[in-house]
């Protein structure tokens, strides 16, 4: 009520008190709470007086109000404001455990266009800030989707680590409910990030396994082959990661995946070149 009917410019301890107050104790794995507040153009000022306060309780506090009032397809207008200020946090470093959590669930809310205009290399360090790793990512399925729309966008496969591809599988093995570009996949191949495909290939198997919803390119069973192929004449120990990553499935799920071997076998089917690998 303090913020929404403030509009004459903020004083800072009276706006970080209201905060605090209606913000500080609530509980993150409360899931059912929500808040609904309303987005007024003096926001833009109220964000720059909580983040230059450099109190990360404050920031986190501020964070929380408009991620409760966020839904997964609908940012609440004030917290995309946020995403300046986000790519402007390393002083903070290493992030307290409430404001880390507030900045994964952000960055999940406002998705990767949210944060294009300030470069691929920013968002990437803002991640590398967080000290990300996969439990992060199963435990956020929004982040793991906006992640994924970074790696498809302009520049990601250049400078999306290969770290973050490999938490991407691991994640989508716990659950798998997102789409793959064929065009990404054609990409890799084309500029023979052959690591970084080889990741993305136990995506696609995974996420086919789980019977989730295939791109029509992605489903052509030549297109698959071939991509794969290409990858174990590259990689031949990519056959034993990608069985490593299927196996991690639900044997009901295993039961739809391929026999990487079979296309292992095709890559060399000379006895004397596999016995040299």
């Amino acid at each position: 009520m303090v913020c929404e009917s403030h509009s004459s410019p903020w004083n800072r301890e009276t706006l970080l008190l209201a905060l605090e107050i209606g913000f500080r104790h609530i509980n993150p794995e409360d899931n059912w709470m929500e808040a609904k507040l309303t987005h007024m153009e003096s926001h833009q000022q109220m964000v720059g007086v909580v983040f230059q306060s450099g109190e990360s309780e404050a920031i986190a506090d501020l964070l929380c109000a408009w991620t409760l009032s966020s839904d997964a397809h609908k940012p609440h207008p004030s917290l995309k404001i946020c995403a300046e200020y986000l790519v402007g946090l390393s002083h903070l470093q290493p992030f307290p455990p409430r404001l880390r959590k507030a900045i994964i669930e952000s960055i999940g809310l406002i998705h990767y266009q949210g944060f294009e205009q300030f470069g691929m290399e920013r968002y990437i360090e803002l991640l590398d800030w967080l000290h990300l790793c996969v439990e992060d990512l199963i435990n956020s399925p929004q982040l793991t989707r906006e992640l994924l729309a970074a790696i498809e966008s302009p520049g990601g496969v250049q400078h999306v680590p290969h770290q973050y591809w490999e938490w991407l599988v691991e994640s989508l093995v716990s659950w798998g409910n997102v789409s793959l570009s064929p065009y990404t996949m054609t990409l890799l191949e084309d500029t023979k990030e052959w690591d970084k495909l080889e990741c993305w290939m136990g995506m696609v198997w995974v996420l086919w396994s789980k019977g989730a919803t295939m791109d029509q390119e992605l489903e052509t069973d030549e297109k698959l082959d071939r991509i794969t192929l290409s990858l174990f004449q590259q990689r031949p120990g990519a056959v034993q990661k990608l069985e490593q990553w299927v196996g991690k499935l639900s044997w009901t799920e295993r039961q739809r995946s391929t026999s990487f071997q079979q296309a292992f076998d095709q890559a060399y089917p000379n006895a004397e070149q596999k016995a040299a690998l």
